[in-house]
């Protein structure tokens, strides 16, 4: 692929996390243009919408991570893939980015929604991190199988949850980089999942950015 590509960033955001990941992992260089939490207009001169990330390469424009990762793959399909030519593959990364949504996204949804309030509801934060711990289990449970969600590679499975789920195993120094962080690494601890950290740690591993 000759066309430059371009990936409107901010660089927080576990969906911008996601996609920078996958174009690491498919070594797919790229031009990273940092978006501003509180500056949205770039974004909507280029998508038509202000959530991030946006990724342009030549005359096509997404905003959804999820799709973005599927046109990566589409796209520069050499090796190493992101998704499979096995259809019972396929529906196991289909269950891990719906699982990623609902259950550790759910989860890390009432969390993020928490950290903007001047006086964050306690009971809904314990709720939301007693949810997370509980969907991190059967994340456990799948690594005492493999080095990854699906074997000895990482795919668009892995990609997908360890954004979410790497806010809960936040270094003192990387709290100090974001206010949202600092509210994640008071609240949300990961639990008895030593796999679970490990695992987080090499699929970080992947992102420059971070």
């Amino acid at each position: 692929m000759s066309r430059a590509v371009k990936l409107y960033d901010l660089a927080p955001s576990p969906n911008n996390i996601k996609v920078r990941l996958a174009l690491a992992y498919k070594r797919i260089p790229y031009e990273r243009i940092p978006v501003d939490l509180e500056e949205r207009e770039p974004l909507i001169q280029v998508s038509g919408q202000p959530l991030a990330p946006v990724l342009v390469h030549g005359e096509s424009v997404l905003f959804d991570s999820a799709a973005i990762l599927r046109y990566l793959d589409a796209n520069w399909p050499s090796p190493p893939r992101l998704f499979s030519s096995d259809r019972q593959e396929m529906r196991q990364i289909d269950e891990w980015e719906l699982f990623g949504r609902t259950e550790i996204g759910g989860a890390v949804g009432t969390l993020f929604a928490q950290s903007f309030e001047t006086s964050p509801d306690l009971e809904r934060v314990k709720k939301a991190c007693k949810k997370f711990n509980h969907a991190a289990s059967r994340v456990e449970e799948a690594l005492s199988q493999s080095t990854y969600l699906m074997g000895e590679a990482p795919n668009a499975a892995d990609f997908s949850l360890v954004p979410m789920m790497n806010l809960s195993v936040l270094s003192p120094q990387g709290a100090k980089s974001n206010p949202i962080y600092a509210f994640f690494a008071a609240n949300l601890k990961l639990e008895n999942a030593p796999k679970t950290r490990d695992w987080i740690g090499r699929v970080m591993a992947f992102d420059q950015q971070a």
